[in-house]
Parts: C-alpha cells; sequence; structure tokens
C-alpha cells in the first residue's frame, strides 16, 4: 500500500512539470485508436492536489497539523469507457483519496491515525443516451447528486444537509453510498434519479465488549428530480429511505426507518451563482449524547438548510482568469442542540489549473463553537 501511495504521490509531482495542458482530463487512449482489440476503448486520469491550512479562533487548535497545513483532500480520477456502440457503452471509474503529506513523510502535517488512502468511488455500470445510466458500487447518493449538490460549493460545507452528518455517509448511503444501485435518465428538461442501497457491513460506533455498539444498514431506497426550468435556472427534490438497525453486544437492538426529504434551487444568470436548499431528517441525526443506547439513538426530527451567493468576476491577465467572492451560510436544528454558520469568502482561479480559496466561518452553535480561518490552495489536472 505504501508504495502505491508513493506512486501516486509522485505522478502528482510530475503533472506540476506539465502543467501547460492541465485542468483537463488526459486521455490515455481515445477511441477509435486503431488498435484490433483496443479500438472501442477509451481511458482518462485526472485529479486534484490540494494542500490545506486552518485556523480556530482562541488558539484552539495551537500545534496541530491542521494549523500547520495538510492534505486537503487530494484524489486522483481514473475513467474506462468501452463503446459496444454509437448509444450504448460500459463504463468503470475509480477515484483514491491520497494523503500526500503522510505520503511523503511530512511530520506534523498529517493525522498518524488516518489511512493514507481512502476510496472515494469506485463503480461500474452501462451508459445509453436512450435509456439512461445504470451504475453500481460505491458513488453519489441520489440524495446528494440532485439536492445536496446545488450548495456544496464552499470548503466549510454540508454542515445544514443530511449527507454526511449521519452515522457516516458512506455505511448509511447517504453521501458516497457503498454497495448503490443508481439509475438515471433524462426525459425532456427533467432528469430522473432512482437508487437502491443495498445491506452492508456493520460499522462500529464505540464501545467494547458487551456494550459495543454497532450500525446495520438493512437496505433502502431513494427518489430524486431535477427540472431544468431554463438554462440557468434547475429545481431539484429528493426522498429516500433506509432500513437500519442499532444494537449493542448481542442482545439490546432498535430498528430505525431512516428518511431524508429536501428540495433545492440552483439560479446562475450570467456571472451571479445562488442556491439554497432545505430538507428535513427522521431518525438520521445522532443523538448528542455522552452514553448512547440502540433505543435512543438517533434525533427524530432535525430540520436543515444552505444558501449560497456569490459573483464571478472574469481577468483574464495571464496568471489571474477569475475571482468570485461569496456568502454562504447552513444550519441545522433540533430539539436540544443547533448549528448556525454564516461564512465570506474569496476563490480565485489561476492559470494552469491553479486555484486559491479562502473562507472565514462564523460561528453560532449550542456548545460555543469558536469561528475559524480557511485557506486551500488547489491544482486540478
Amino acid at each position: 500500500m505504501r508504495i502505491i501511495v508513493k506512486v501516486l504521490a509522485g505522478l502528482s509531482t510530475l503533472t506540476l512539470f506539465h502543467a501547460g495542458s492541465a485542468n483537463a482530463e488526459v486521455i490515455l487512449l481515445d477511441r477509435d485508436n486503431g488498435s484490433p482489440i483496443f479500438n472501442d476503448l477509451k481511458i482518462q486520469i485526472g485529479g486534484s492536489i490540494r494542500a490545506g491550512y486552518r485556523n480556530v479562533m482562541g488558539g484552539n487548535d495551537d500545534g496541530s497539523y491542521r494549523h500547520r497545513g495538510f492534505d486537503d483532500g487530494s484524489r486522483f480520477r481514473f475513467t474506462a469507457e468501452y463503446f459496444l456502440n454509437d448509444d450504448l457503452n460500459l463504463i468503470a471509474y475509480y477515484e483514491p483519496g491520497v494523503d500526500i503529506f503522510r505520503a511523503l513523510d511530512w511530520d506534523d502535517h498529517y493525522d498518524p491515525d488516518r489511512n493514507h488512502t481512502t476510496r472515494r468511488y469506485l463503480y461500474g455500470g452501462i451508459v445509453s443516451q436512450q435509456y439512461g445510466t445504470l451504475t453500481y458500487g460505491k458513488q453519489n447518493s441520489v440524495f446528494y447528486s440532485a439536492v445536496g449538490e446545488k450548495t456544496d460549493l464552499i470548503l466549510n460545507a454540508m454542515n445544514g444537509q443530511g449527507p454526511g452528518n449521519g452515522v457516516d455517509g458512506n455505511y448509511d448511503g447517504s453521501y458516497r453510498g457503498r454497495d448503490l444501485v443508481k439509475y438515471v435518465n433524462e426525459f425532456g428538461p427533467v432528469t430522473l434519479h432512482l437508487g437502491w442501497t443495498l445491506p452492508t457491513d456493520d460499522y462500529y460506533l464505540g464501545g467494547s465488549g458487551d456494550d459495543l455498539l454497532r450500525y446495520t444498514r438493512k437496505g433502502g431506497g431513494a427518489i430524486g428530480a431535477e427540472y431544468q426550468l431554463n438554462d440557468d435556472l434547475v429545481l431539484s427534490a429528493a426522498y429516500s429511505y433506509t432500513e437500519a438497525r442499532v444494537r449493542q453486544g448481542s442482545q439490546d437492538s432498535t430498528d430505525y426507518d431512516q428518511q431524508m426529504l429536501g428540495g433545492a434551487v440552483s439560479w446562475r444568470p450570467g456571472n451571479w451563482t445562488l442556491a439554497a436548499l432545505a430538507g428535513h431528517y427522521r431518525d438520521f441525526l445522532p443523538l448528542e449524547r455522552r452514553t448512547p443506547v440502540p433505543s435512543d439513538y438517533f434525533e427524530g426530527d432535525a430540520y436543515g438548510w444552505e444558501y449560497f451567493l456569490g459573483y464571478t468576476f472574469p481577468l483574464q491577465t495571464g496568471i489571474l482568469k477569475s475571482t468570485q467572492p461569496y456568502v454562504a451560510g447552513n444550519a441545522m436544528r433540533w430539539d436540544e442542540y443547533q448549528t448556525n454558520y454564516h461564512f465570506v469568502g474569496l476563490s480565485t482561479k489561476m492559470a494552469y489549473g491553479f486555484r486559491v480559496d479562502l473562507e472565514r466561518t462564523l460561528a453560532n452553535t449550542s456548545d460555543g463553537q469558536p469561528d475559524e480561518n480557511w485557506v486551500r490552495l488547489r491544482y486540478d489536472f
């Protein structure tokens, strides 16, 4: 595994020397290449190298690896398509996340308890322009694809939506769900999303021995739709249902019917970007308590919202391509707890695929979380 990580880290370094062709997928093998075996095969690679800095006000994180600078979500993309005919093709997609700082053994700049790599996406399927796309594997959920993605535009994102705020977005299927079957097709201005979450392995919530707490996803389904009113305006909604069980040791267990219901709007007139989201989450968010038990593990009802407003100024001055100042916010409320965040940020795109994001988080929460400053330097290829 360490060898693979170092190879990926080396690949990211090599791409910096080819920055003239950056900011686009690199086609390793194209269709109609003349090969008797691979003539209908297309292979692409891409990725994003991201370094971050985080400063929690009040000195709460002084000396932490995030305060010293850390890998903030670097990833690589590998796509393979095999064309059966002009309408039908098979697709396979793999996206590993790689902690570049840890791969390079940069002490005090990574969490030693985290893995070198993560499997962000791994799925395959069949694509038809006429009949739609059917995929299986670890991929974005229906709820996130139709609704949550609309406001996932900032650094400290997704605090007001279900995906990623439950037990774990990989296991409960709310975000990048494991063992997820998804179907997507367009019917005129409407894009339909259907999803089925299959049973998956237990997710350990903590404890040991007879007190070991586990979450089991038994299965579920989801439906979502996006309506394209015009070139700039999209309305969307989604609903998901998951059968789950929380058990402690080998005896005590409780079944839950987890539900997410939400809607979003995305409007991009000219250089403006406006987006908003609202959602209701039932038996989905873990209860804020010191000693959780299966019968009372999840909040009954929680409500969240998010918004984003930004304006992009084209620059085209050589190295600087554009800059986007923005304001944003997200919040979540349930019976005995609430989070409320507002953000002021600036995202600047530069030549050769480089980008710098600056963001200030203004926090107002039940547990008195401090404000934060976030910085991210990224290179997309």
